[in-house]
């Protein structure tokens, strides 16, 4: 493998519940990089929360675990417990620290970081006092002071206000830009800093890639969706096929593309799941996640 951002082979990944990735391969292809639909289970393989039980994944080239213990790699959950006694200032040089670089290089990175997140004011500031935009740069922060060259995050602009979120995606963007990156999330606005800066997007599913393209392009195919199905799939494959659709993927979820003509539209879909005896549980327009 080369050194894209994120590449995965055949890849496994068991949460408690059981299979929450299976055979699932992909490549990523730039440098700033959005990844939407059941990315979860991927995310928490790269922090190393979830051991990849087949397969492959890398980031920067490395495994993940590897990549992290080398600073290759900084991640950046959403919300994660913070020590509240502890200061923006105190968390980032502690995790600059952690990359064992010189005591005045540490210092010098977590600075360095502060700054690029605007976090000065807040610096001193108990944890526990700051604000969730506070908390949230301080996690990416920390990232960031590591040295690494790759950042992979959860979208810290989830459940703000949109004038906040704009605001916060423009300061997290401009922080960001001098190293490469990629953002899980469920949905972004296409006109967000973060959507703009990136120049690659997939939307995941458990077993396939339903999608991948730059980010406006992406956001253009109105005419795909992502259906989970039960019952005869063969069948409702074979009646997409008779109907002119096209589509992709392994049971139970299957993309559709329902083409370019206006007369037609996810009723048929409905329609040719009752002809081939099978339940439609799911319905997500694959651009819904860029909007």
């Amino acid at each position: 493998m080369d050194l894209r951002v994120l590449e995965a082979r055949a890849l496994r990944i068991d949460d408690a519940s059981g299979i929450a990735v299976e055979g699932l391969s992909f490549a990523t292809s730039g440098e700033k990089i959005l990844v939407f639909g059941a990315s979860s289970p991927v995310f928490r393989a790269l922090a190393g929360e979830l051991p990849v039980v087949g397969g492959e994944l890398r980031v920067a080239g490395r495994e993940p675990v590897a990549a992290l213990r080398a600073a290759l790699v900084g991640v950046a959950p959403r919300d994660p417990a913070l020590p509240g006694e502890l200061t923006p200032a105190a968390w980032v040089e502690w995790s600059a620290r952690l990359a064992n670089p010189g005591k005045s290089q540490a210092k010098a990175r977590a600075k360095a970081a502060l700054d690029a997140f605007a976090l000065g004011p807040v610096a001193g500031t108990r944890l526990d006092k700051c604000v969730t935009t506070a908390r949230r740069a301080t996690v990416l922060a920390a990232a960031l002071a590591t040295g690494a060259s790759t950042i992979v995050f959860e979208d810290p602009t989830y459940g703000l206000d949109d004038d906040v979120a704009r605001g916060f995606a423009k300061v997290v963007a401009k922080a960001l830009a001098p190293v490469r990156w990629a953002l899980f999330a469920a949905r972004i606005p296409l006109e967000s800093p973060l959507a703009l800066e990136a120049d690659d997007a997939l939307v995941l599913g458990r077993s396939e890639l339903l999608a991948q393209g730059a980010p406006a392009d992406l956001a253009a195919r109105e005419r795909r969706f992502s259906v989970v199905v039960e019952g005869d799939v063969e069948a409702f494959s074979a009646a997409l096929v008779r109907r002119g659709f096209s589509s992709l993927g392994a049971p139970p979820r299957l993309l559709v593309d329902l083409g370019s003509s206006e007369d037609v539209g996810t009723g048929d879909l409905f329609a040719l799941a009752l002809e081939s005896g099978v339940t439609i549980l799911e319905l997500s327009p694959v651009a819904g996640a860029l909007a």
